[in-house]
Parts: C-alpha cells; sequence; structure tokens
C-alpha cells in the first residue's frame, strides 16, 4: 500500500532525479532512432563477379562493396548473402567512418556442376547502443551456370563407323572409298573401273578390287537421365559420373576434330566440330537432372530416325535392363557402331540389400549379353578416379585467426586445379 502511494507521489511531484534520468533516455532514444534512421538511408552495397565462366572446381569470385553516405559512422555492418550456391558464405562484417567504404573480395569452391542462383543479400547494422536495428534489403540475383570439368578418360578403344554405311570397319566392301582391302577374282556384274589391272597381268586372270570401308569421325553420345536406373547422391551418382563421363568424352573426340553429338532426354545436338559445339553440349548438360519415366529404350527409339548412317554411337547408362539393347542393336544394324559404358549401379548403392546383389548380377549379365552381339563395353564404378584433362597451379589468399590471440592474419595457399 506504501509503495503504491509513493508511486503515485513520484507521478503528480516527480523528484528532480527522475526528471533528469527521464529526459536523459528520452534523449538517447531520439539519438538512437535518428542515427539508425540515417544508416537505413545512406548505407548502399554493390556486389561484383570476376569472371563468367565456371567450370566445376573453379574459385567463384566476387568483391562486395559496402559505402556509408551517412554523417553517422557505422561501426558495425553485417553482410548476409542467401546465395544458392553449395557451401559458399561470404558473410562479413564491416566498419565504416562517416562517408567511407570498405571492399572485400570472397571466395567460393564451385565444387558441382549445375545452375545457381547468387542473391539476394542485406545489410544489417543499427545504432550503438542496439537500441534500433535496420536491415537493407538487396533483392537482385543473378544466376551462374557451372560447367562439368572434363577428366582423363580410361582407354574406351570406341570402334568408328563406317563412313559407306556398313556396321563394321576394315572389312571389304564394292563400294569405292579410298582404301584398297584386296583382291579377288572377277565374277559377272563386277564393274570395270573396279579391274586391279596390275594383278591381273600378274595372275592372268581378271581380278577386281575391294575397298575397304572409311571409318567416319561422327560420333553420338547417348547420355541416360532416366530417374529409375539412377543411384547414389550428389557428386557419388550414377547421374553425375555419366554427366562427367559425357562431358570428358566430348572433350576429347572434339579436340581430335571429330564431329560430336548428344542425345538425351529433352535434348538433342546434331554432330559438330569446333569449340563452339563444346560449350553447346557442356551448356545442356550443366543444366540436366533426372528425367522421371523416360527410359533408355525409348532414347534411342527415338535416335534411330535421327542418327543416320556410319556413326560411332556410344551408350552411357547405369541401366542394366535388357530391352534397351535391342534398340541399340536396331542403331547398329543401319551402319553404325556402338558401345557403351556401363555404370556399376552397385557400387554407387547400399551393397548389403538384396537389390545390390541383383545389381551385381545384372551387370554382369548385361556385359555378356552385349558381348555376344559384338558391343564392346567398359563399366565404370564409384571407385574410379577422376583426374582433370590440365589442372594448373594457382595461389589464393586466405584470411586466418589466430587462436591465442585473435589477429587475422592473411595466408597464401597453392592449390592445384
Amino acid at each position: 500500500m506504501l509503495l503504491a502511494i509513493l508511486l503515485v507521489n513520484q507521478v503528480f511531484n516527480p523528484a528532480r532525479i527522475w526528471v533528469g534520468v527521464m529526459l536523459a533516455l528520452a534523449v538517447m532514444m531520439g539519438m538512437a532512432y535518428l542515427w539508425a534512421r540515417h544508416l537505413r538511408d545512406h548505407l548502399y552495397g554493390t556486389r561484383v563477379q570476376r569472371g563468367t565462366w565456371i567450370l566445376a572446381g573453379d574459385l567463384l569470385s566476387e568483391t562486395f562493396t559496402v559505402e556509408n553516405r551517412s554523417s553517422f559512422p557505422a561501426l558495425a555492418v553485417e553482410v548476409v548473402d542467401h546465395s544458392e550456391l553449395p557451401d559458399y558464405k561470404p558473410d562479413w562484417v564491416a566498419s565504416l567512418d562517416v562517408r567511407g567504404s570498405q571492399s572485400y573480395p570472397r571466395h567460393g569452391l564451385c565444387q558441382r556442376r549445375g545452375v545457381f542462383t547468387l542473391g539476394p543479400w542485406e545489410l544489417r547494422t543499427g545504432d550503438p547502443l542496439g537500441i534500433f536495428s535496420v536491415r537493407i534489403e538487396m533483392p537482385e540475383t543473378r544466376s551462374i551456370l557451372i560447367y562439368p570439368r572434363a577428366m582423363v578418360l580410361p582407354d574406351l578403344q570406341l570402334p568408328r563407323g563406317d563412313a559407306a554405311g556398313a556396321a563394321r570397319t576394315h572389312r571389304p566392301s564394292r563400294l569405292y572409298t579410298t582404301t584398297v582391302a584386296s583382291v579377288r577374282p572377277y565374277v559377272p556384274g563386277d564393274p570395270l573401273r573396279a579391274i586391279h589391272w596390275r594383278q591381273t597381268a600378274h595372275h592372268g586372270e581378271f581380278m577386281v578390287k575391294e575397298f575397304d570401308l572409311e571409318p567416319s569421325g561422327d560420333l553420338w553420345i547417348v547420355l541416360d537421365l532416366d530417374a529409375a536406373v539412377q543411384e547414389g547422391e550428389g557428386t557419388s551418382s550414377t547421374l553425375e559420373y555419366a554427366i562427367t563421363l559425357t562431358a570428358s568424352l566430348a572433350t576429347e573426340m572434339l579436340a581430335e576434330n571429330r564431329r560430336v553429338g548428344l542425345a538425351t532426354q529433352g535434348h538433342l545436338i546434331p554432330p559438330q566440330p569446333g569449340q563452339m559445339q563444346l560449350w553447346r553440349i557442356l551448356e545442356v548438360l550443366a543444366r540436366v537432372g533426372p528425367v522421371a519415366g523416360a527410359p533408355a529404350a525409348r532414347l534411342l527409339d527415338d535416335l534411330h530416325q535421327t542418327v543416320g548412317r556410319g556413326r560411332t554411337v556410344v551408350v552411357i547408362t547405369p541401366s542394366t535392363d535388357p530391352v534397351w539393347t535391342g534398340h541399340l542393336l536396331q542403331v547398329a544394324n543401319q551402319g553404325n557402331a556402338p558401345a557403351v559404358l556401363l555404370l556399376d549401379a552397385l557400387s554407387f548403392a547400399d551393397t548389403s540389400s538384396a537389390a545390390g546383389q541383383e545389381g551385381e548380377a545384372s551387370t554382369a549379365a548385361m556385359r555378356e549379353l552385349l558381348a555376344e552381339h559384338g558391343v564392346p563395353s567398359h563399366v565404370i564404378d564409384s571407385g574410379f578416379e577422376f583426374r582433370p584433362v590440365h589442372t594448373i597451379t594457382r595461389t589464393r589468399t586466405e584470411l586466418r585467426t589466430l587462436s591465442a590471440t585473435g589477429r587475422v592474419i592473411r595466408v597464401e595457399v597453392s592449390e592445384e586445379v
């Protein structure tokens, strides 16, 4: 009761000390509000990316700049980024004087191919007393495309299609090419221009030339993205291995001045030579993902209408469904030379499961089936170590904090990519 009376008395007849405290608090609150509001209206930020072409394994480099155009210092401005790029955390804290600015380079390792969004981001600050907080949103976003990196391939010994349209190279043909494979006795119906006059004089009877079919330089890469047959997660998955193999094979063959095309679920790039063709293929590979309800059999069935004759056709798939092999043989019967890069799905999956044990038998059975039809195959498992085709040594600067003193130092780090 007495406490209530004292409180009422202070309201209607306050002591001078309380009046002073209240006035000081009011002034402090007003100054804090004015400080925070002024920073809100006069803080600006920009981010600039260095470089445009990024391969998996490259460093993404950005420079963030925060500028204070206010009449008040910004003691702590927190830069908070909301980018989608995995493991990329460019957040940092700046301290800005009146009308000052600060720039800070940030780096992130691009471990995965794909399309990612940089931004949005925001600035967080407030008055020195922490009474009012300020959040300035930077809604701008930018998409970056990270291309798959070409790796060193195993020794595949791929067959080559026949330019004249037969299903195998290096066998006698009556079609005219620049290479003579052998000679044989003349039979009625042989054209006179095929007669080998020197051998005719030597043998004392008409001998005609048989020509060797010339290998075609065109290569079709058939990439199976069927979601139902993929195993593993992230970079340790059949999907990512298949994409890396496709990028590597395209890079190697185009470097040999061959014409390379790509067929996959939803994308068809006809064979063309040159560096621009490589970037077309890599762009598709950077964007693709697993496709539901699209088996390899359907992909090959669609392809045999387009592939033409005399091509090399390489199928990259983890599928052990024998149905698609029939469609591949249809492509081969058009005069194309097929080969298969078979991803061992078992090595990417849980080997203790019944499905995993069944997968081991299926992979072996698929290789036997392909061998019966004369289709060369090569098995790639999850233990295959990819090595970049080209490696460079680069140096970058890292900021590290000494645990004993808390001091921040710059460290030069060398790495191979």
